[in-house]
């Protein structure tokens, strides 16, 4: 404000009027520069967070980088010396004149490896589930063909048990998109859960049906125990027992089932009023399609093929074990234990399998096959290493098949019997073989 004990004369009014212009530009002015100095600070603080941000994130990725090779490294590390074990106790069991004391010892180790290898790979499930990288192959199933093959796996401990199991198959559709190998895992889970937890001479009973809509459902129920009501709610969570850890293992399988269920776009629900409960599954359906579902499993051969065989194996009591066994089971085995001598053997023969470890002291299973002079008509990758990526790199690079150990000898072989029927061998000399 301006003020004066006479009036302002037109120049001074003339000035006046100027000059307020002009303090205004410049305060406006100030006022631009104060602002564009404040978004200046705070753009400089904002590059400084993201730069740290930057940081943190590109360390996260280092860390995780690492936790899944230690992972890799801990599952090739714990699986591969099951092989030998299971192996040889399967083909042991198998032998017509083992006394009976002696088979039932045989077959209580291959159930305590069997479990020990689930037991691995529903940690490895769940990590790879925390880390959204469970990768699945939808194809079109027949989700009856898969509950019967997970019933028929936990058969010998139904048998011993003493359980009597009641499978109705009822649904007139059973036709589904889905993973095989990961549908088969959730009805497995659920079935071996039942087993597990229900007392000796109890019973399972095994539903399907067709509700309104036209979904598959399957409830699977036991005469068990149950789950106390306040456990419930939990009962899907990792590591969560519902208060029944007196019976062992890791509370995985449920919170890995779940999972699946949701990924298969299903859903799976939990009763325990009482006996006869148990868990309830509803999947959406779809129409068979001849051409997109899986064939199944050749019937055995008539005649067995004496396929000629690299194995690849720095575990030298699995490299042992398997070449002995195949032996047996009239194959002609030559056997290295590391890459640089598989390629000098490949150098003097030709092979119709390999069968190759990915970890090698020298090298890989994956150089191997690639730089192999003459590749095998049968690649068979036998590793430890079970990740989705060393699936998919594995059979980038020619392996027809991945086996992730322990090996189930009998799987093994019905492959190469059935890589036989498409393309018998030729039989000629190979030096060596004893």
């Amino acid at each position: 404000e301006l003020s004066s004990v006479e009036r302002f004369s037109p120049a001074h009014q003339a000035f006046l009027d100027q000059l307020t212009e002009s303090i205004g530009i410049v305060l406006n002015t100030i006022e631009a520069s104060t602002r564009t100095e404040n978004l200046l600070k705070q753009s400089q603080s904002l590059a400084t967070e993201l730069q740290k941000t930057n940081l943190e994130l590109e360390e996260k990725a280092r860390s995780n980088l690492a936790k899944d090779q230690f992972l890799a490294m801990l599952s090739h590390e714990l699986r591969t010396p099951l092989t030998p074990v299971l192996a040889s106790a399967l083909e042991l069991e198998n032998e017509p004149d083992v006394r009976q004391d002696v088979r039932e010892s045989l077959q209580m180790i291959r159930r305590n490896v069997e479990l020990e290898a689930r037991l691995i790979d529903d940690l490895l499930d769940l990590t790879r589930i925390d880390r959204g990288k469970v990768q699945l192959n939808f194809e079109i199933v027949d989700a009856h063909t898969l509950l019967q093959n997970a019933l028929e796996i936990c058969q010998p401990e139904i048998d011993r048990k003493h359980l009597t199991p009641s499978l109705d198959l009822g649904a007139q559709k059973v036709h589904m998109r889905a993973d095989p190998a990961r549908l088969q895992q959730i009805f497995w889970n659920l079935i071996n859960n039942a087993v597990k937890f229900t007392p000796r001479e109890g019973q399972i009973t095994i539903t399907t049906s067709n509700d309104s809509d036209g979904q598959l459902r399957v409830e699977i129920a036991d005469s068990g125990m149950g789950i106390e009501a306040e456990s419930l709610p939990k009962i899907f969570d990792a590591f969560e027992q519902g208060g029944r850890t007196q019976l062992g293992g890791l509370g995985l399988g449920l919170a890995i089932s779940k999972t699946l269920v949701e990924a298969h776009h299903g859903t799976i629900a939990a009763q325990s009023d009482g006996r006869n409960k148990g868990f309830t599954l509803v999947f959406p359906t779809c129409e068979k399609v001849e051409s997109q579902i899986a064939p199944a499993l050749s019937p055995r051969f008539a005649e067995r093929q004496p396929m000629r065989i690299l194995l690849v194996e720095d575990h030298e009591d699995t490299n042992r074990s398997l070449t002995s066994l195949l032996r047996r089971r009239g194959y002609h085995v030559q056997s290295a234990l590391t890459f640089q001598s598989a390629l000098e053997l490949s150098a003097k023969d030709k092979f119709d399998v390999l069968i190759s470890d990915l970890g090698l002291p020298d090298g890989s299973g994956i150089d191997l096959i690639q730089k192999l002079a003459s590749k095998p008509p049968l690649g068979i990758a036998l590793t430890g290493f079970g990740m989705e990526q060393d699936i998919r790199r594995s059979h980038e690079v020619g392996f027809q098949h991945h086996l992730v150990k322990p090996i189930d000898l009998n799987k093994l072989d019905a492959l190469i019997q059935e890589s036989a029927a498409a393309a018998p061998a030729v039989p000629h000399p190979l030096v060596g073989l004893v």
